[in-house]
């Protein structure tokens, strides 16, 4: 059948469709608040549902004929005409309410179309390439469960599985995890996707969980924590047949023995096969228990090159967590994101090397130092600083207070707009403040971790100039601080001067729940009132009822889960 337009099709729909249309159509005048005529009462919503539940039951689903399918579009074509017709006469008469017998036929007349429309499921009319795009926004818009996603789209119906099979981009996100069934299928999701490319993620330290759910970052390749160091290898001497193909490859592991697995397969494939679209490369390394921070010591170990010393040309993002790699023979240029975990002086990178690879990235935009970063060296903090003009994301954590000074010498990053600190703590780190005082004119994200000050009017009135010279701190991450840190936010001795006025949001984590209200109280006296707190789970579990009563005064309250993004840290780092 041609297209129809609905306007044209209300025309030849039988007599007492029409009336009852003409009789809706005659509540746009005010003097009419009901139909003239139309069908008779309607049975309660109940009974419809009632009725509907018994066409369904008695349904027995069968090949249509040409005058079946043509008849059974007809009638949802009229249900669609009256359901489009009372819609416009509902906006029409807003804020008027559709008369109670109007609403009703209004709800019965959709649930009719609907009925019809899945029976013919007409989506399968269009081409197979508009159908194939539809389903790629169905499985990727799924970001909690594209596994079930996809194969919920293999279910559906013949034609779809086709088109599912048959497009290698629904299956190139794998996630290999667990064992049987779940390794079996990702496998089978490794075949589909053809040569696609691929984003693989290998989570050595699966905690044995059996739901299906997984987030985008999920699109994985996983295994649980039995997995042996020849169980990596066995899996990745597989997977790196499709090794030119891979685009994004994250590796989780818990024990030495295999993150080397993975070193040394990339160092011998690698160089031969090539690697020529791997933009995004995570290589992590738990197994925490016998390792202090603070002091690591690790075995004697033979560092690799990072992929046998060859150029990785689309390499934009690398991140090593307690891993090591041969620095001097490592090709390390055009990264966009540099994180570098838990690294000892002896398996750093001296502070050249560091300085090099730094000046080989000049479109840098995020650098992550956790505990690592390049070895000490005193004749290194007279060089001067390497500039990185795009860098838009800092995070230095765990660090003393002397390397942590060495460390901010060796670059100079003045448009960086998301600072965090982090367990800058077991020392007096007011000189690193002092040194960073006017560096980062531009951070409207700050997050504070564990951070320790000089408490001295000198000392307090040194970090209120940091604030400072951040004027444009919007957002503010806080958690296991002293009670002073919240003060450097007041001038003791100027009231009308505010600190950090463009403040309007915080995100507080461990923090005491009586500052925290005094602090809020405090802000909104002096002037510079926060717009919305964000308080974890467990905060939110010790606040008392007057101190949420005082909080969500003139501001919005809200839980966060633990790692999860708000809209407005979103905005702020575009």
């Amino acid at each position: 059948m041609p297209p129809v337009q609905l306007d044209a099709l209300a025309t030849i729909l039988p007599a007492a469709d029409q009336s009852f249309i003409a009789s809706v159509q005659a509540l746009r005048s005010p003097e009419v608040t009901a139909t003239h005529s139309g069908p008779p009462h309607l049975p309660s919503a109940d009974a419809i549902a009632q009725h509907f539940g018994r066409i369904v039951a008695r349904w027995e689903p069968h090949p249509f004929t040409p005058q079946e399918r043509q008849a059974i579009r007809l009638e949802g074509l009229r249900y669609l005409v009256i359901v489009r017709q009372i819609e416009e006469v509902q906006r029409d008469i807003y804020p008027r309410p559709l008369p109670a017998e109007v609403a009703a036929q209004l709800k019965f007349a959709r649930q009719s179309y609907m009925l019809r429309y899945f029976r013919i499921f007409r989506i399968n009319e269009l081409p197979t390439e508009i159908i194939s795009n539809i389903l790629r926004f169905v499985v990727w818009d799924s970001m909690k469960s594209p596994v079930n996603a996809r194969l919920r789209v293999t279910w559906t119906c013949k034609r779809w599985r086709e088109i599912a099979l048959g497009d290698s981009t629904l299956w190139n996100a794998i996630w290999f995890r667990g064992s049987g069934a779940r390794i079996d299928r990702a496998w089978a999701w490794f075949e589909r996707a053809r040569q696609a490319p691929l984003d693989v993620r290998i989570d050595g330290n699966n905690s044995g969980d059996d739901s299906d759910d997984e987030s985008e970052d999920s699109s994985i390749v996983n295994c649980d924590s039995s997995m042996t160091p020849a169980d990596m290898r066995q899996m990745l001497l597989r997977l790196f047949t499709k090794l030119a193909t891979i685009r994004m490859l994250i590796i989780v592991v818990d024990d030495w023995k295999s993150a080397l697995v993975v070193l040394e397969l990339l160092g011998t494939f690698g160089p031969s096969s090539g690697v020529p679209m791997l933009q995004r490369f995570e290589l992590h390394r738990g197994g925490m228990k016998n390792e202090d921070r603070k002091s690591l010591a690790w075995p004697n170990i033979i560092s690799q090159p990072f992929i046998g010393g060859v150029t990785v040309p689309s390499l934009a993002y690398l991140s090593l967590n307690g891993v090591p790699i041969d620095w001097s023979r490592s090709v390390l240029e055009n990264l966009t994101t540099f994180d570098i975990r838990r690294l000892p002086a002896s398996h750093s990178p001296d502070a050249a090397r560091f300085r090099e690879v730094l000046m080989n990235c000049p479109r840098l935009q995020k650098l992550s130092m956790d505990g690592a970063g390049p070895r000490f060296e005193e004749d290194a903090e007279g060089f001067v600083p390497v500039e990185l003009p795009h860098l838009r994301t800092l995070v230095v954590a765990d660090f003393s207070r002397q390397y942590s000074m060495f460390l901010f010498s060796q670059f100079s990053a003045p448009n960086v707009n998301d600072l965090t600190l982090m367990n800058l703590c077991g020392d007096d780190y007011l000189p690193l403040f002092l040194q960073l005082t006017g560096a980062f004119p531009k951070v409207r994200l700050l997050t504070a971790y564990s951070i320790q000050f000089e408490v001295s009017p000198h000392g307090l009135a040194s970090m209120t100039r940091w604030l400072d010279s951040m004027p444009l701190l919007a957002y503010l991450r806080v958690a296991n601080v002293a009670t002073q840190f919240f003060g450097i936010f007041f001038r003791p001795n100027d009231l009308k001067t505010p600190v950090s006025p463009r403040l309007l949001v915080v995100d507080c984590q461990s923090v005491d729940p009586d500052i925290l209200v005094r602090w809020k109280k405090d802000r909104q006296v002096f002037g510079t009132p926060l717009h919305k707190i964000y308080i974890s789970e467990d905060l939110g579990a010790r606040l008392k009822t007057e101190q949420i009563k005082e909080l969500t005064t003139n501001c919005i309250l809200a839980k966060l889960p633990r790692g999860a993004t708000t809209p407005e840290e979103e905005a702020l780092t575009l």
